[in-house]
């Protein structure tokens, strides 16, 4: 029994002991920290409105709008700190006056925008023409006299192939938000590219946006058209121009080489100088909408073969066999064939034919049989020398396009109706030639 009261008054001992310890530290920890300096850092609270009417001058008046800041903007001076960066109150009236500048004081001299023309019901056309002119040039830091020439030309040529008398008439059409987009398209164009035929092809197209119907597919055509004209180098002008004369066109009076040798000088050689020769040429174009660059070569033998299947895919006739078909008609018809000897009716496919029959009235169907397939007898395999040679021998210009097309990307090349609309009106402003694109729109 002794021994368990030795065990519990050891106990008691030492856990009077440890609580000794704990007090004696906790209260030396308290009387250090209540000994310890208040850092003097002001306090951003709130002051009294009362506090704020009997505050001295020397102090600054804290409005509703009051921000703290604590960047090198709200240092105090060395002379009233003592060289150390602290906590500075500002008031919304200090920063408007060290604060940026406002933008309408770093407006430079003419960079207010002009109020618009108000158009009135009649207006000159000449008026209108000034206008627009004006508007042209203000949308650059400076001009040349060149420029303001040239933008003056065309838009004169534009208004005058309206042939509009009437003011009011003149308003109605020229101040429609599309016709102004295209007009300074034309006028963009011409402008980077004063030509006599760039300045009647961007006329032409304003002209079938102005006067056509908003929603007719020529007229939205001509204004796509004139949307990409200024993004265009003449040169591709003329690859488009190729490109339809080849692809969707074909003369039908091109039965020999006669034939061939006249529309080669006519339609063709204008538009073999300088033609686009590289790939981002092409590549533009088809950004453009131009057209289409396809995977599948299509060589200029090969084209031509599809437009003139009788001329060139087929070798023709002996004169003999031919002639003791022809009655009624007689051998003054026949034609030389493009192939050493032989002879052929004047027709350059076979959708021709029923036309030829009609009109030398050959009605006996066995008859027509028979010169059909007289005319299908000796077919001819693509060979691109001898397609070569053939072409030379017609004229210098069929060989130097055959050579051209094959050695760029016209080989690949299919217009949109965008490129076909571009060539129409550039072929017949070159050559005053107008092709039909009814067909395709």
């Amino acid at each position: 029994m002794l021994s368990y009261l030795i065990v519990v008054a050891a106990a008691v001992l030492f856990f009077a002991v440890c609580y000794w310890f704990i007090s004696r530290s906790h209260a030396e920890e308290t009387a250090a920290s209540a000994a310890a300096p208040v850092p003097s850092i002001k306090k951003a609270g709130k002051i009294d409105k009362n506090q704020e009417e009997d505050a001295s001058p020397a102090k600054k008046t804290v409005s509703e709008a009051t921000q703290v800041f604590t960047s090198p903007l709200s240092r105090i001076s060395d002379e009233e700190d003592g060289g150390e960066e602290k906590t500075r109150i500002f008031t919304k009236s200090e920063l408007e006056h060290t604060g940026s500048v406002p933008a309408a004081d770093k407006k430079l001299p003419g960079e207010e925008e002009p109020e618009p023309v108000i158009l009135e019901d009649k207006n000159d056309p000449a008026v209108l023409e000034t206008y627009f002119v004006r508007h042209f040039l203000n949308q650059y830091g400076a001009v040349s006299k060149t420029v303001a020439r040239d933008a003056g030309a065309v838009t004169h040529r534009a208004v005058e192939k309206m042939q509009i008398t009437s003011g009011r008439e003149a308003c109605d059409i020229l101040s429609h938000i599309m016709v102004q987009e295209a007009l300074q398209n034309a006028q963009r164009t011409y402008v980077m590219m004063p030509t006599d035929v760039i300045m009647e092809v961007v006329t032409d197209a304003f002209y079938d946006v102005a006067m056509g119907g908003r929603s007719e597919t020529r007229t939205l055509l001509a204004y796509d058209a004139l949307k990409a004209m200024p993004r265009m180098e003449e040169n591709q002008f003329k690859a488009l121009a190729l490109l339809l004369l080849f692809h969707y066109s074909r003369n039908t009076d091109n039965v020999d080489s006669e034939s061939f040798r006249g529309y080669a000088e006519k339609y063709v050689a204008p538009f073999l100088q300088h033609l686009p020769d590289e790939y981002s040429g092409y590549q533009q174009m088809e950004y453009l909408h131009c057209l289409s660059l396809n995977n599948k070569d299509m060589t200029f033998g090969k084209v031509m073969r599809d437009s003139y299947p009788l001329i060139f895919s087929f070798r023709g006739c002996m004169k003999s066999e031919l002639k003791e078909l022809l009655h009624p008609c007689g051998e003054e018809v026949l034609v030389h064939s493009l192939f050493n000897s032989y002879y052929k009716i004047p027709v350059v496919d076979d959708s021709l034919l029923n036309r030829f029959f009609d009109e030398f009235r050959m009605d006996d169907s066995r008859q027509r049989e028979m010169i059909t397939a007289l005319l299908h007898s000796r077919p001819v395999e693509y060979d691109r020398v001898e397609m070569a040679h053939i072409l030379g021998k017609i004229s210098p210009v069929l060989e130097n396009v055959q050579e051209l097309w094959d050695s760029s990307l016209l080989r690949r090349s299919a217009l949109t109706l965008m490129g076909m609309y571009i060539g129409q009106i550039y072929i017949r402003e070159v050559i005053g030639e107008e092709f039909d694109l009814s067909h395709w729109m």
